[in-house]
């Protein structure tokens, strides 16, 4: 019987068309990968890989091994994942998430995902969504909770939620209570996300008819919520984004007659044989997303933004390695 441990080396090899990757998405080294292959190469008696210093590529035997490769570790997956308790369920998973998610439901999400698989750890990369599907498309993330519309046809898209689009300023220029005009809005910079965003491109079309808008830009929401504490510029965000400035006071809603599309965002993520672990991962996300959109859903967010006690390693930051099982 074949060793799925080289199976899973050869698939990964042949997927992403190399062996530092192939070991990077697997948690081991490079030359533990080659080796694997190598093993299923003298079970087999065949040659599976075509190695060169610019290229690597299946063999005529290698794709024709593939198909079958794939049906094996998705038989042995949904095993696994029917069988198994989930305390064992473990390794790394490599999450990637836009801005307003983490200040939005993220935390709940991890409290309830802890719960259900205490031993799975996570690794959170946190940006703009250009950036993070990028990243999911290079495997150097396994799952994205990223804005829509996703038009990647090799991404398996969920929606999870949306949250309507507003302008936020600070107290001090006085925008806040009664409904101002837009052009006494404009008499101040607006910020928004990213230029070659849908976001922006919507902010822009509702300020058509105001002259001489100074229409700021930013790929995360960070300095935008910033500039606006600051009373440098009006912000146009989710105010569920910022919940607590509005509570803090730092922040107050402006009301406008602008029509402001609402922001959608979805789960995203490549095909693989090995899925059941990010179909239940995304189910969860869909349940812990559709409460933390209801208009209602104030307190609970608040109460989420609290740091969750956690019994597994959670990092932050760039792209990580490896998997889960």
């Amino acid at each position: 019987m074949l060793d799925t441990r080289l199976l899973q080396a050869f698939y990964w090899v042949a997927t992403l068309g190399g062996f530092n990757k192939a070991a990077a998405r697997l948690a081991i080294t490079q030359p533990a990968v080659s080796q694997r292959v190598a093993q299923l190469e003298a079970d087999l008696g065949v040659t599976l890989i075509e190695r060169s210093p610019r290229h690597v590529c299946c063999t005529e035997k290698g794709l024709e091994l593939l198909s079958y490769v794939e049906r094996i570790l998705s038989l042995n997956d949904a095993m696994h994942h029917a069988v198994a308790v989930p305390d064992a369920v473990h390794g790394v998973f490599r999450l990637g998430v836009v801005e307003t998610i983490v200040h939005t439901w993220l935390q709940e999400f991890m409290r309830a995902l802890d719960v259900l698989y205490p031993n799975l750890a996570l690794e959170i990369d946190a940006g703009a969504s250009p950036q993070l599907e990028d990243k999911l498309r290079a495997d150097e993330i396994d799952l994205g909770f990223l804005l829509l519309p996703q038009t990647d046809p090799d991404f398996e898209v969920r929606e999870l939620c949306k949250f309507p689009m507003g302008l936020v300023a600070s107290p001090r220029l006085r925008l806040g209570g009664r409904r101002v005009p837009l052009a006494r809005v404009a008499a101040h910079p607006v910020m928004t996300f990213a230029r070659r965003g849908d976001i922006h491109l919507a902010v822009s079309h509702a300020f058509a008819d105001v002259r001489d808008l100074r229409l700021h830009a930013s790929t995360t929401l960070a300095p935008i919520v910033r500039m606006a504490i600051d009373g440098l510029a009006v912000a146009c965000v989710p105010p569920a984004a910022v919940r607590r400035e509005i509570a803090d006071g730092e922040l107050e809603i402006v009301h406008t007659d602008a029509a402001l599309a609402d922001v959608r965002f979805a789960a995203c993520w490549r095909r693989t044989p090995e899925r059941r672990l990010l179909e239940r991962v995304v189910a969860l996300a869909v349940r812990i997303a559709a409460g933390a959109a209801r208009p209602d859903a104030g307190a609970g967010t608040a109460r989420a933004q609290t740091k969750p006690r956690r019994r597994r390693p959670t990092t932050v930051g760039g792209a990580g390695r490896g998997g889960a099982r």
